[in-house]
């Protein structure tokens, strides 16, 4: 990512503006929100589709390939947003290190219990959702639920260099994690929390 782009990304997060960030990765989705927080390894978003918010993303800062910027208090979206008490626009209750993916999960599975994991390069459609049980230099495991928030029987090992995206915080996940209830240890009994 060039000098501007890391100019607009500045603009936005100071001016509190709406931005559309296109990434390399072929397949990919287009993110719309509210840049919280910038680094040299991964940038940190407000979702914001139609006119409401829905959790935050972190993607990675390489990735990106170009940042539309859509707008600004006078807008649409910042006007409805303002109008339902949503604005300015909150981080996420856990401080995220955006320097350091091990950092991030761990704070992210502590506050919100459920993450959304993407691989992207190796599967743009698919997102995996679950909470992180390890952690070792270059890889995690991530203890998922299914669609209809049942646990899997066992962690899944992932590589953390293929991770280009979590996800937290939003409507979807935490629907998953109310029915879901707690983590079901490997004999079956209430394993404690997340890393």
């Amino acid at each position: 990512m060039d000098q501007h782009h890391h100019a607009v990304l500045d603009r936005a997060r100071a001016e509190g503006r709406l931005v559309r960030l296109h990434r390399t990765l072929p397949g990919a989705d287009r993110l719309e929100g509210f840049v919280l927080g910038t680094g040299p390894v991964w940038t940190l978003l407000a979702g914001c589709t139609d006119h409401r918010l829905d959790g935050w993303s972190a993607v990675r800062t390489t990735d990106l390939r170009k940042v539309r910027d859509r707008g600004g208090e006078e807008g649409l979206t910042v006007r409805a947003l303002r109008r339902r008490g949503l604005w300015p626009v909150r981080p996420p209750g856990a401080d995220l290190p955006l320097d350091d993916l091990s950092g991030l999960l761990t704070a992210a599975c502590a506050e919100y219990g459920l993450i959304t994991l993407h691989t992207e390069h190796l599967d743009p459609d698919v997102c995996r959702v679950g909470t992180v049980t390890g952690l070792r230099p270059r890889s995690l495991r991530l203890h998922e639920v299914d669609t209809e928030a049942r646990w899997y029987p066992q962690p899944t090992k992932y590589r953390l260099r293929d991770v280009t995206r979590v996800g937290l915080g939003d409507h979807y996940t935490s629907v998953l994690r109310e029915f879901a209830g707690p983590r079901p240890d490997r004999d079956g009994t209430e394993a404690g929390s997340p890393v």
